[in-house]
């Protein structure tokens, strides 16, 4: 019974990969959402559905029908990338992981731990769409405030209470406003003195937006621990990309990099094992 149960929470992470990857699609090019499609635009054949099948099938690719016959590159049309398969497999370990803690190690409840796992999706999508778009969505980030207010009220015995989640929210907007303000200044002197990229931000808007949802769903002063970890997590994660980019010659200056993804991340350790993120700042 126990192997079914996870099985299924794995095939739910799965199929729910492709809904992320399908919005990750529709959301940044403003489209409503929709069947599964190429990066063409031709829709693909259910068994491509998921990025994992289409790969497994050999459906990574549209064609062109009018040159169906000629056997040529020219039929290929559009072409799914890696993208699709790594995110559904991405999902549906993060939602095992996120079940077996939920469950085993915080003891929640059924509603809570689905709230978790709705909450999972969302990061995720977000930070997908982040990697690739260099932009926070909105849609999804209400959706994320949204249930962490839905859980505070009907949950109300479990932390953090309402009180807690607005405190959080209020410390992480006003904490990270300052960085983006500090980053706006920074990229108007650096201006001056260096030829800066058209679209280089040192620090965006939409994730003061992000780290202020985090602070909600968090709570105070979990928050604390989250910004303090998403600071240090962008910071390994700059170090690496600069060496990475050193190192194979192809590295630039003043390089805009997605900072939501550690922001995610940082939010996402705190909800699941706060006690233990806190901890680890504790021992340095």
């Amino acid at each position: 019974m126990a192997q079914m149960h996870w099985l299924l929470v794995t095939l739910i992470g799965l199929l729910m990969g492709g809904v992320v990857n399908v919005l990750a699609d529709d959301l940044p090019a403003g489209r409503r959402p929709s069947m599964p499609k190429y990066s063409d635009g031709s829709r693909r054949p259910l068994a491509a559905w998921l990025g994992l099948t289409a790969f497994a099938f050999q459906l990574r690719q549209s064609y062109d029908t009018r040159f169906a016959d000629s056997g040529t590159d020219c039929a290929k049309r559009g072409t799914l990338s890696w993208r699709y398969p790594l995110v559904e497999i991405a999902l549906a370990a993060l939602m095992t992981l996120t079940q077996a803690v939920a469950i085993d190690v915080r003891l929640l409840s059924i509603p809570e731990a689905l709230i978790w796992q709705a909450m999972v999706v969302l990061f995720l999508m977000i930070a997908v769409i982040d990697l690739e778009h260099r932009r926070i969505p909105l849609t999804p980030l209400l959706a994320a405030g949204a249930l962490a207010i839905i859980r505070a009220f009907a949950i109300p015995l479990r932390p953090p209470t309402t009180a807690a989640m607005l405190v959080g929210a209020l410390c992480a907007g006003l904490a990270f406003s300052l960085v983006y303000l500090g980053g706006r200044l920074f990229t108007r002197l650096a201006s001056k003195r260096w030829s800066l990229p058209k679209d280089f931000t040192a620090f965006g808007r939409g994730d003061v937006y992000l780290m202020t949802a985090g602070g909600l769903i968090v709570g105070y002063p979990d928050v604390l621990i989250a910004m303090a970890l998403a600071i240090l997590l962008g910071g390994i994660g700059a170090l690496f990309y600069m060496a990475g980019k050193r190192a194979s010659g192809g590295y630039q200056p003043f390089t805009a990099l997605p900072y939501g993804p550690y922001i995610l991340a940082a939010i996402y350790v705190v909800m699941l094992l706060p006690g233990e993120a806190s901890g680890l700042f504790a021992g340095l």
